[in-house]
């Protein structure tokens, strides 16, 4: 066969014709791959899947703490008593959800302590997230609750815990972790802490009373 042949060669049906110096083409059985090969690399998915994965975390732990400030102001309503407490109370969810949809490790650290201190005080300290899902049970065996204010520690408890799962959860994804993020968290704990205590004493020093088996009078 002697026509306009290229230098790459010349693809028969199941064998290839390479080109030779004077302009012929010469048979090889070697096998000819008409497809390409397809990755079967699981990680290249994973990869691609990542990001979509840690904004869905993150939508949830500020979900989460926006819930937890809907609940806020539910109570808030039901006691006029509490209102100034409970809008600087939800102050530290506020800047949690802001933070945690920006990827900010600092926002990861301070919702897990801001949910983690709530659940610790209304959950130990006090009966009131018991209480809470005591009315959950009333309301599912007589169909009505005689305290919604006591009511509605249920749901606020499941969403705290949600926000310190998925503020955990954020920040273990997070590429950039060093232990030094140890101290970085133990500054948040005490800045919550210290923000409640704070605001307990300014603006409902009763609540300071649930603190006495800890500090003593």
């Amino acid at each position: 066969m002697r026509k306009n042949l290229t230098r790459t060669g010349c693809l028969g049906s199941d064998r290839i014709f390479i080109p030779t110096g004077d302009g012929d083409c010469t048979l090889s059985d070697a096998p000819v791959r008409i497809f390409p090969r397809m990755s079967t690399t699981v990680g290249r998915s994973n990869a691609s899947d990542s990001p979509k994965l840690g904004n869905i975390i993150d939508t949830l732990a500020a979900l989460c703490a926006t819930a937890f400030i809907v609940i806020l102001g539910i109570a808030a309503c039901w006691d006029p008593t509490i209102r100034v407490l409970h809008l600087f109370e939800s102050l530290p969810y506020v800047v949690t959800a802001a933070l945690c949809v920006r990827h900010r490790k600092f926002g990861y650290m301070l919702g897990a302590s801001a949910g983690a201190f709530w659940l610790w005080t209304a959950g130990t300290l006090t009966t009131f997230v018991r209480n809470g899902f005591e009315r959950v049970s009333m309301l599912l065996r007589t169909g009505h609750v005689d305290r919604p204010d006591v009511f509605i520690a249920a749901p606020a408890a499941v969403v705290t815990g949600g926000l310190v799962i998925f503020a955990v959860w954020g920040y273990s994804r997070l590429r950039n972790k060093s232990w030094s993020d140890l101290f970085l968290f133990l500054a948040a704990m005490g800045l919550v802490a210290g923000f409640f205590l704070a605001i307990f004493a300014a603006f409902a020093p009763q609540y300071l009373n649930m603190f006495k088996p800890i500090f003593g009078n």
